[in-house]
């Protein structure tokens, strides 16, 4: 076989994953796991049930794989490059936070309910275990976060007290509470300014600017009031 022949081969291959994949992410999260057979996912892909075993061999393998390909060749890489070409603390929070609702309101918000539909499956078939390949995952991208952080505190635009783990929680849960609430109502039509209105309370309580105040009373009070906007927002929506 030539070197062109093979070369084709492997792109017919590599497109025909591409395509069992598409296929999946789409019926997992309009339809959900339990309900989309791997004889769906065939159908919609244009192949054989037996090729898409061939490929994975069980539809949570087919969901890590959706997965993997979601933060291995959308979330990660732009996170590392943000943390290589942008310098001041700020801007590498919002570059990040705007990369984050951008990326998961994708396809009209497709992958953040995969994301939610995948955390009840991994739960229920893997367990919490801490070595859960989808752990794996998202440990390797909120560790782009973690850097950001450790970064902003040696060079003082961050306190030094400042615990890693309940501010992924805030960072991460304000974005993706904040992306649903404006979704509803405007799409992804202002998004960029949006994220600026959720991290405008949080930097206030991150930057070194409270040193007689304990992380706890601050994060806690930094969040209630990202919490009181949203609801605002919210009561905002009922109402029109």
């Amino acid at each position: 076989m030539t070197e062109n022949a093979r070369r084709r081969s492997r792109e017919r291959l590599e497109e025909r994953e591409r395509g069992i994949l598409d296929a999946a992410t789409k019926l997992f999260a309009t339809a959900g796991f339990h309900a989309t057979s791997t004889r769906k996912i065939a159908a919609a892909a244009g192949v054989s049930e037996g090729t898409v075993f061939h490929y994975f061999g069980s539809k949570n393998e087919l969901m890590l794989g959706i997965l993997d390909r979601f933060y291995n060749g959308v979330l990660n890489p732009k996170a590392a490059e943000v943390l290589d070409t942008v310098m001041d603390t700020r801007g590498r929070l919002h570059a990040m936070a705007v990369h984050h609702v951008s990326s998961l309101a994708a396809d009209n918000a497709l992958m953040m309910r995969l994301l939610q539909v995948y955390v009840g499956v991994e739960l229920e078939l893997l367990g919490q275990s801490a070595n859960s390949p989808f752990r794996a995952l998202n440990r390797n991208y909120v560790g782009h976060l973690d850097r950001a952080v450790r970064e902003g505190i040696e060079r003082g635009d961050l306190r030094n007290t400042l615990e890693v783990r309940p501010l992924r929680d805030l960072f991460f849960g304000t974005l993706e509470y904040g992306l649903r609430t404006h979704m509803y109502h405007h799409g992804t039509e202002g998004l960029d300014a949006y994220v600026d209105t959720l991290l405008d309370p949080m930097w206030e309580g991150l930057r070194d600017s409270h040193k007689g105040d304990t992380d706890a009373e601050l994060l806690t009070e930094r969040l209630e009031e990202v919490c009181l906007r949203l609801e605002r927002s919210a009561e905002k929506l009922d109402r029109d």
